[in-house]
């Protein structure tokens, strides 16, 4: 008899030959509605997840059980697993405290009482017991001795965002919680979300083991499963299995032992291909009067462009502040916070990105019922020649062949006979009607660009990693102009914190950075921090990759400039992305960048430091 029959037993509910052939039934079963029955509930939609109520109990058939109810036994899992070592986990995807794997304690040889704790023989009983039992529910074939097995903290505002669970051979995941008895999951947060990967219209129960003939991506979340102590809830990683753990609001943790079984490998779906990619355009011309109304002329001073760009060369980043004019930036904001609901749209899929957009701008830059004029100026602003030009002037990269030249001056610009715009094998070049041209394949020796996006960010938004991110081997010229919702060092506009204090810029704390990383790097390579009116521009290429971090519920957006304080306005941030590609002509080398490091002094990098914050003052 093991050590772990002298503890632990499933609920005899749960473990009966008849609920479990019932149980099987419906599991393998495609209907759609759930099973329900004596604390078990196992879900069909948007995959197949179950979960049991009051799931270990004590072995009271073993006359030396040293508990006598399931709750001392609970009790005195939580206070083992609590002892056990915790280290920080933060990236694009989560935040959260994980202990090692549980059978590292049967190998540390300077803690021998690990090896006779209560987790160890949880373990054993995982394989011995609940192994077997999740066979006969399922049907899946596992190994019989090999389990990960760990422990999670989720604390305050740790979340786990959209993913499947598919990786090698993961055949059965499962979650053993431990929170508080009276955890309430509307208050506290916590919960199991569960994404749908269907139209509404073609609602079926996926297929476990076949392989997806169609993309496969999660677009809505259509079902959530609240933490309670002692319940126990699996599923079977596949294709269709995307999941999340929402933000935990509460004061109190969020404690759980979870793992995964192992089998046989399913079929996974090819590459999944990313259905809301955002086209290449090609530049436009834009009058000369619009880029002198719009653009603080600090910017457009030679003698400030040296300064930066010699900076700029230095570092590849750099935020402008108060890139826009004060009274244009105004109408910027204003015209923000009268866009019609309708006309924003959700941005997706929840394993790569969440957050709203002005979807269609080349289509909205003539109609003048649906985006206001200021946000129609500001796009046709950051898709023309000029921003290429101003861009080049004030990074070094040649982003337009006109650029650099001494001579050369805004009016000066004028659009190629023809221009091109190089395409994503599944992008669309949407042609401005202020462009001279519809040509499709764009001017070497001009930069092409994805086209700008008004994007609004809210509690909870965000956007993550993917492979293709990092492993682009493209030069780019990364441009965000933060335009409302993140207050300024100095500014008087103030908004109050969860704590109720009153803050006049974006905290750190509340997630929303800019963060760009490195292939194989494990630490940040930068993290910026939104300033209203501010132009960041990173300078990045193969092997790096950038994202904005989840946006947690104690976020508190600062009032747009020049519109009222009513509660919506406070709901949100909003910025304007563009991602210039350097021409295939062109690529900083080396000599190059050493020739400008070299011809720099420390004293135009400290005035260039002194003008920028001056800037930032003059509010």
């Amino acid at each position: 008899m093991s050590s772990s029959e002298q503890l632990f037993a499933i609920n005899p509910a749960f473990n009966d030959s008849t609920f479990i052939d019932c149980f099987k039934d419906w599991y393998s079963k495609h209907a759609t509605e759930p099973f329900i029955k004596d604390g078990c509930c196992l879900l069909k939609l948007p995959f197949s997840c179950a979960s049991f109520e009051n799931f270990l109990q004590p072995d009271l058939s073993i006359v030396s059980q040293p508990y006598k109810s399931a709750e001392d036994l609970v009790n005195k899992v939580e206070s083992e697993a609590r002892l056990l070592p915790f280290e920080p986990r933060c990236n694009d995807m989560f935040t959260f405290k994980q202990s090692v794997d549980i059978v590292n304690l049967l190998k540390d040889e300077q803690h021998v009482e690990y090896k006779s704790s209560i987790l160890v023989k949880l373990r054993s009983f995982l394989l011995s017991d609940v192994l077997p039992w999740l066979e006969k529910l399922t049907g899946a074939p596992l190994e019989r001795d090999r389990i990960d097995f760990t422990s999670s903290i989720y604390g305050t505002h740790d979340v786990l965002l959209c993913h499947d669970d598919e990786l090698d051979n993961r055949r059965i995941a499962f979650i053993w919680y431990l929170v508080p008895k009276d955890w309430d999951a509307s208050v506290e947060g916590g919960c199991l979300e569960l994404f749908s990967c269907q139209p509404e219209e073609q609602i079926h129960v996926p297929p476990i083991g076949e392989k997806p003939t169609t993309p496969v991506n999660p677009w809505k979340i259509t079902a959530s499963i609240p933490p309670r102590r002692n319940m126990f809830a699996f599923f079977e990683p596949s294709s269709y299995s995307f999941h999340q753990v929402s933000e935990t609001l509460g004061s109190r943790d969020r404690l759980s032992l979870h793992g995964w079984f192992h089998g046989p490998p399913l079929p996974r779906p090819s590459e999944r291909c990313h259905p809301t990619s955002v086209p290449l355009v090609s530049p436009i011309h834009v009058e000369e009067e619009l880029v002198y109304r719009w653009i603080n002329p600090f910017y457009l001073d030679m003698r400030q462009q040296t300064k930066i760009r010699r900076r700029f060369l230095k570092s590849s980043e750099i935020q402008l502040v108060n890139f826009l004019k004060l009274e244009e930036w105004g109408r910027a904001c204003n015209a923000l916070s009268s866009v019609t609901e309708p006309v924003w749209s959700t941005c997706g899929p929840f394993n790569r990105k969440h957050f709203d957009v002005l979807s269609e701008m080349s289509k909205y830059a003539t109609q003048t019922d649906a985006v206001p004029e200021p946000l129609r100026e500001l796009y046709r602003l950051f898709r023309s020649e000029a921003m290429l030009v101003i861009l080049s002037d004030l990074t070094g990269i040649r982003l337009h062949p006109s650029a650099l030249a001494s001579d050369t001056k805004v009016e000066d610009i004028k659009p190629p006979a023809t221009k091109h715009a190089r395409l994503e094998p599944d992008g669309d070049c949407v042609p401005n009607a202020h462009s001279t041209s519809s040509h499709t394949v764009s001017d070497p020796e001009m930069a092409a660009l994805n086209d700008p996006q008004f994007r609004r960010w809210r509690t909870g938004y965000y956007t993550l990693l993917a492979d293709s991110d990092v492993v682009d081997t493209a030069w780019r010229l990364e441009c965000v102009l933060h335009l409302g919702g993140y207050g300024q060092p100095n500014a008087q506009n103030t908004t109050e914190s969860s704590l109720g204090d009153r803050v006049t810029n974006w905290q750190q704390s509340w997630g929303g950075q800019l963060v760009y990383i490195a292939r194989d790097e494990k630490s940040e390579l930068l993290s910026v921090l939104p300033v209203d009116n501010s132009l960041t521009l990173v300078y990045t290429g193969p092997g790096t990759a950038s994202f904005v971090k989840y946006i947690n519920h104690a976020a508190r957006p600062c009032p747009l400039k020049d519109c009222s304080d009513g509660p919506e306005n406070c709901l949100s941030a909003f910025d304007l992305s563009v991602v210039y590609h350097e021409p295939l002509s062109e690529g900083r080398s080396d000599d190059e960048s050493n020739a400008a490091d070299n011809t720099e002094s420390s004293g135009d990098e400290d005035i260039v430091d002194s003008e920028l914050e001056a800037e930032n003052d003059d509010l």
